[in-house]
């Protein structure tokens, strides 16, 4: 994938009324076509300055999207911070096989992040946000006969929204808590391959929660520790309703279809920052994704089709590295790595679904 950055909008210490002003335009002013987050479904930072120093920001907190990964960070800004990211991803899809290859019809993409974090007293602070993720592929069918007037396409549709409020407090100089509820909404359809046909699954939205909670501890003046936990989105039961098998020349058969017990992946993050010196900062931060167990590691479908289907991804490690140097006053320069575990498993990968970078270096 290449990214190009579109633009970085970052203001402190707003008079109120811009402020709210400011918040309520893009929060809710429609984006349409808001697809991906930097890696496939997995973003690696959800700020800026977090994707330049390669995703560390649990054990640092310092923008107004840090809350979403460490709700703690939401009681350490001593004034009104507003932060947002807007991505502008150039994908390369493709699929291969021992015959031929094949690329995603879908190659653009769309992202963005809006956050503030507001201090309420000296002990607490609020943060707000909201985010769009997800991704989207279509492939040409090459498994089915050929037909002219209605082609057969394989293709995923993985689209979220989701709004964050957390609460931070500060419970000693050293020691910060937070946590909050998640509210999600999802779309979701594909075309499958199904022996001689292809199931047409309708895209249909969902709406799902989840929360979660995070710790900072200020071990020494150079020393920070982090920590948090967010957890599945839960949305119960996903019903898709009308539902067609279709084989070229022959009548589509239609029926209900639904997956049981939808969940999206939840994270638990963890690491250490420090200053190394009055412009330095270094972080190193780890973390685990428990994808295996969602839905994109397996669809329990009922109705149309009793079947369970394995996209072949799994639950894996991250590991996130940094650096970022204060050149002047108003100028920062960040570097950062990371490094996945196998996220999907290649013997059992669908193709139709997108997987995730396992080496990334940035810098910003």
């Amino acid at each position: 994938m290449f990214f190009e950055t579109l633009k970085l909008i970052k203001f402190s210490r707003l008079s109120w009324l811009t402020y709210g002003v400011l918040l309520g335009v893009l929060l809710f002013g429609n984006i349409s076509s808001a697809w991906a987050q930097l890696t496939g479904i997995s973003d690696i930072g959800h700020s800026y300055q977090a994707d330049a120093r390669g995703g560390t920001e649990t054990s640092i907190g310092d923008t107004g999207l840090a809350h979403i990964r460490q709700p703690a960070s939401a009681a350490t800004q001593a004034y009104a911070k507003f932060d947002s990211k807007i991505n502008s991803v150039f994908i390369n899809n493709q699929w291969s096989d021992i015959k031929d290859t094949g690329n995603s019809d879908v190659n653009y993409a769309l992202s963005y992040n809006l956050g503030t974090v507001i201090p309420l007293s000296e002990d607490f602070g609020l943060g707000l946000a909201y985010e769009t993720g997800g991704y989207n592929t279509k492939f040409a069918n090459r498994y089915n006969f050929p037909d002219l007037t209605n082609p057969m396409f394989n293709s995923f549709t993985y689209n979220t929204k989701s709004i964050y409020a957390n609460l931070g407090y500060k419970v000693t100089e050293k020691l910060f808590v937070g946590g909050g509820p998640t509210l999600q909404i999802l779309e979701l359809g594909m075309n499958l391959n199904a022996g001689p046909g292809v199931l047409n699954v309708p895209t249909t939205q969902g709406v799902g929660g989840g929360f979660q909670l995070g710790v900072l501890y200020q071990l020494t003046e150079i020393f920070r520790l982090g920590a948090s936990y967010a957890s599945s989105t839960y949305y119960g039961n996903m019903n898709f309703g009308e539902t067609a098998y279709v084989v070229p020349g022959f009548n589509p058969l239609t029926a209900p279809l639904g997956i049981e017990s939808f969940t999206t992946p939840g994270r638990i993050s963890f690491g250490v920052s420090a200053k190394a010196s009055e412009k330095m900062k270094v972080a190193v931060e780890g973390a685990y994704l428990n994808y295996g167990s969602s839905v994109l590691g397996g669809m329990n479908f009922q109705g149309l089709i009793n079947n369970n289907l394995n996209l072949g991804f799994q639950d894996f490690w991250v590991l996130n590295t940094g650096i970022e140097y204060e050149f002047t006053e108003h100028i920062n320069g960040a570097i950062g790595y990371v490094f996945n575990t196998q996220p999907i498993n290649a013997s059992e990968m669908v193709p139709i679904a997108a997987s995730v970078g396992q080496s990334q270096f940035t810098y910003g």
